[in-house]
This record gives C-alpha cells, structure tokens and sequence, in this order.
C-alpha cells in the first residue's frame, strides 16, 4: 500500500546529460512505486538552454507527470541551487538528490527514517577516502568543531529534510552558503544514513578545492575567523608596543648606539602599531556587517515549466475503508 505522504525529490543539473529523460523516469518510477502524492524539481542551472534544451525538457514534461523544470537566469554554486529546491518544494519531506551518484534505493529509506522522527537524513559514503583525505580531516577537525561544524566524515550532498526544518533554515536567514551547515544548525534531529555511491561518478576532490572548500566553511558560517583575525590585530600592535619600548630602553642604557637606529625602530613600531590597530576595528565591523546581512536573494529563476500530468488521476477523496481501528 501506498503512504499518503506528499515527497518532493529534487535535483541540479549543471551539466548536459544525454540519458536525463531515464533518470528523472527511473526517479519518477521509485516515487510512482511507493508515495501517492509526489513532485520531481529540476533545478537547471543557467544560461538557458546551455543544459537542457528545450527539445529535452519538452520530451521530459510530456512523458514523465509530476515534473516541475526550473530554469535558472545564471549559474550560481551548488549551495544556491540545493536551496532553491528547499524553497520552492511543497513536499512533506525534501530529497536533495543527486542522480549521478546516488542510489534509487536511498529514498525509501531516508524518508523512512524522518518518519521515524529524524527531521533531516544525511548521506553519508561508504567508499574509503584517500589517505591524503584523512590527514587533512583530521589536522582540519579542531578549526571546524571551532565553528559548530556537526556534519559526519565521508558525508555527501544527498539530504532528506523535513518540512519544519525547511522553515527553520529559511526564517532563521540565509541559507544559501553551506546550506547543509546550516541544516545541522537548526537543533532538529539528525542521522546519518551510509551507502555506496555510483562507482562510475568521480568524486574525488583536489587538495586545491578541498582547501577553497574549508575556507568557505569557517568564512561563510561562523564571524569566529574575523575575530581571530582581530585578535591577531591587537596583538601585533601590543608587540609593536613592546619593541617600542625596548627601542627607547636600549638608547637610555647603551652607550653606543647607531645614529638613526632608535628613531628608525621607534617610528616603524609606532606605525605598525596603529596599522594592526586599524585592521582590528576595520574586522570587526566586517564581523557585524555579515551578521546583519539577511535575505539577499542569490538566484534569478527565468521560467518554471510543469508536466502534463501533475496530480495522480487515481487518487479519490472518499476512502473506500475506514482509517481509524
């Protein structure tokens, strides 16, 4: 028997796929299988037509029902784009889902499991990482747990969200940067869920990107880098101070001192010191600007298309037996 709860699957396409017909098809099938009520989002990064043509995304909305294709103005990164489908889903429960690597059987078991009581479901690979991977992890792991980082190692893009945990991500502010940082951060229930990703799709990352990966991790989700750096502000200028000091200390008790040296140090400290003294206050009011910025929109949608076939045909309003014991 069908569950009669409303699934919205969702689904980024930043590349051109020649079988994306099939794997919205196979989507549609699982969800067709087990949910009377569901929705397919594409979310189509721009420009438009560089991904799906329109001879695609006409042949996709004529055979598969319950398809809603969004067409994005520009390409924005994968953050942006997984939080428009959180956005503009009106699911019971969300799947971020990922048909290049993902297992159709994951979506039974991930809603299975936010019915249970986990109002977010993180996928988390099975498949071992290098070993350059874990050294990094670990030398990166104090700095991260600095910022209330939660998230499981080996953990993937493939989310099944609730939709009061959706509420809770868009009321509480932006949500576009790590969004799935800022899903731990609700304070709602989580687990992890491990599976095998598609042996064919490169998931492998360069120590480059890794790297650019962390940066926006302490930058985009914590002002905590921006007080650090403000704390090494002030104190470098306490250390400009001391050497000043000692600059003057050393011409009082030497006798013999090089003509200039004094007033050379004296004047370079003085202005170091009012240089890092700058760079404290200009970080902290960088600090409080980025904690006042909210609800600035990071993607344009240019066109919203729907399948034929939005709603089940069979379904009736009159149960044909009673739902109480």
């Amino acid at each position: 028997m069908k569950s009669e709860l409303f699934v919205s699957a969702g689904i980024v396409i930043d590349h051109p796929i020649t079988s994306l017909e099939d794997k919205v098809g196979a989507i549609q099938h699982t969800l067709d299988a087990l949910y009377t009520d569901y929705e397919i989002l594409v979310i189509v990064q721009g420009p438009v037509r560089q991904q799906v043509s329109d001879a695609q995304a006409a042949e996709i909305l004529s055979k598969i029902p319950c398809v809603r294709l969004i067409q994005l103005a520009f390409a924005v990164p994968s953050d942006v784009a997984r939080s428009a489908i959180m956005e503009n889903a009106i699911g019971d429960f969300v799947l971020l889902f990922d048909v290049a690597a993902d297992p159709l059987e994951l979506i039974s078991k991930a809603v299975a499991a936010c019915q249970r009581g986990s109002d977010i479901v993180v996928g988390v690979s099975a498949t071992p990482q290098s070993l350059l991977y874990r050294l990094t992890r670990r030398i990166a792991s104090p700095l991260l747990a600095s910022i209330d980082y939660q998230l499981p190692a080996n953990a993937t893009d493939f989310r099944c969200v609730s939709r009061r945990a959706i509420n809770a991500v868009i009321n509480t502010g932006r949500s576009h940067h790590q969004l799935n940082l800022r899903l731990q951060k609700t304070g709602y229930p989580s687990q992890s869920i491990s599976y095998e990703q598609t042996p064919t799709d490169p998931r492998g990352k360069s120590l480059s990107q890794a790297g650019q990966q962390f940066l926006h991790l302490l930058v985009f989700n914590s002002s905590r880098p921006l007080r650090w750096m403000s704390g090494v502000g002030l104190l470098g200028s306490f250390i400009a101070l001391i050497f000043a000091c000692y600059s003057v200390v050393i011409r009082v008790v030497k006798e013999r001192v090089v003509e200039g040296w004094t007033t050379t140090v004296l004047f370079m400290s003085i202005q170091f010191m009012l240089l890092f003294l700058i760079l404290a206050f200009i970080s902290e009011y960088l600090g409080r600007l980025l904690d006042e910025r909210r609800g600035i929109a990071e993607y344009a949608v240019v066109s919203e298309k729907n399948s034929k076939t939005m709603v089940n045909d069979k379904r009736v309003n009159v149960q044909t037996e009673s739902m109480l014991p």
